[in-house]
């Protein structure tokens, strides 16, 4: 299975130069009998319709892992009796 990013290109303005965003916003699967599925993370603000696919780099982490500070816990498991159960 292949796994390539889905991304959200922009454009912006820094000191008079047109510079491009790159925002990751899903994950693109390419099973091996050429099926694919997409996972989306995030829909952009001003998102425009258009997504870019480019090949993951297995060297970087994804954006989200390298900012946070935080990993994330799993849930804690509430055990209830049918007694609590409000309905």
């Amino acid at each position: 299975m292949q796994i390539k990013n889905i991304v959200h290109t922009s454009e912006y303005q820094k000191n008079g130069e047109t510079k491009k965003k790159y925002t990751p916003v899903g994950t693109l699967f390419v099973y091996d009998d050429g099926g694919m599925s997409i996972k989306m993370d995030a829909i952009p603000v001003g998102f425009d319709g258009k997504l870019a696919v480019y090949d993951r780099d297995e060297n970087k982490q994804r954006p989200s892992q390298q900012t946070s500070q935080y990993k994330e816990q799993p849930a804690p498991i509430v055990e209830m009796d049918n007694s609590e159960i409000p309905f």
